[in-house]
């Protein structure tokens, strides 16, 4: 037997221990917070996530797994402006429903860390190339960081689920736990010096994503960019966001959470983006050549006006239902 496949095994059969525990608890949860309701007032409305958020494949394998299919944010903000409320959230509960039997169900977890996996490859692949590890020892890297994507998905679908807000603190703090727990493991596998790498180089994955789109957008041209250039503008992207502050940073705001936005809001928010990107601009200036920060500087404008043209189409949609 391969030994990613021993490692799957491991963590499959971990996995469905973990499984057990979980239902066990959240059973226990139910009856304390029946046992409070007579004495406490009514708990918040359970938090569920945005329907694109949920269903998104590239972030949700539970959506895939649960023969879920990806519905565009704007076509989907106009079906469920025509729905009444409580239609729109019983479906949502029944998609969240199906999406967390998929992590009960062994087969369909497995395909979950696979794919994983398989994400972990395309991310982190010049990353690998600089760790001194054997084969067996990779495998077990790249297994531990999917199970902790895939754990990390599962309880966060339980919080939206939750009854109570004791349930979704519980369950929070489960999640929290379990990351440190494989976090740990990766550590203890990489040493601290290689670990810390990891995590840093973790957390440049976002700006590493906009600069190879960009990079390759270039490789064509009689610009290309070089790997310097490339590591450069990481790095200076990673400064800028470090030290810049959005009054009210809607980046993480999906779908139809963003009809919630005031105009003011939406224009504030689009304001500051244009400072950000140009101060971005700034910051690269001295590492990229005039031709190479004209695209850049193009295709921060398309990205913005782009989002700008979502986020006011969503907040229409969400006016025109209220009314």
């Amino acid at each position: 037997m391969r030994p990613s496949t021993l490692v799957l095994s491991a963590l499959l059969v971990v996995s469905l221990c973990y499984a057990g525990y979980l239902q066990i608890e959240n059973a226990r949860l139910k009856q304390h917070a029946a046992s409070e309701s007579a004495a406490e007032p009514l708990a918040q409305s359970p938090v569920v996530p945005e329907a694109d958020e949920v269903s998104e494949p590239s972030t949700d394998e539970a959506a895939t797994a649960a023969g879920e299919t990806e519905t565009p944010p704007t076509a989907l903000a106009q079906t469920e402006a025509q729905q009444p409320q409580p239609q729109v959230g019983n479906r949502r509960r029944e998609r969240i429903a199906r999406m967390m039997a998929a992590f009960s169900d062994p087969q369909m977890r497995l395909d979950m860390v696979e794919r994983a996996m398989g994400r972990i490859d395309e991310s982190y692949a010049d990353f690998f190339k600089s760790l001194d590890l054997t084969a067996p020892e990779l495998e077990t890297l790249r297994a531990l960081m999917a199970e902790r994507s895939v754990t990390s998905r599962e309880l966060r679908m339980r919080g939206f689920a939750a009854e109570s807000e004791v349930e979704r603190a519980l369950l929070a703090e489960q999640r929290r736990q379990q990351s440190d727990l494989l976090t740990d493991e990766i550590a203890a596998l990489l040493g601290p010096e290689a670990a810390a790498d990891l995590e840093n180089y973790t957390d440049s994955l976002p700006y590493r994503e906009s600069v190879e789109a960009l990079a390759s957008s270039l490789s064509f041209t009689d610009t290309p960019m070089t790997s310097q250039q490339s590591e450069a503008l990481v790095q200076a992207m990673r400064s800028v966001s470090s030290q810049f502050e959005y009054t009210n940073d809607l980046s993480g705001r999906r779908g139809v959470s963003l009809g919630e936005l005031s105009t003011e809001d939406l224009a504030l928010y689009f304001q500051e983006r244009e400072t950000y990107d140009a101060l971005v601009i700034s910051s690269a200036a001295s590492t990229l050549s005039a031709e190479q920060i004209a695209v850049l500087a193009e295709r921060q404008l398309a990205e913005r006006e782009r989002d700008q043209r979502r986020a006011e189409f969503m907040r229409e949609s969400n006016s025109a239902s209220e009314r």
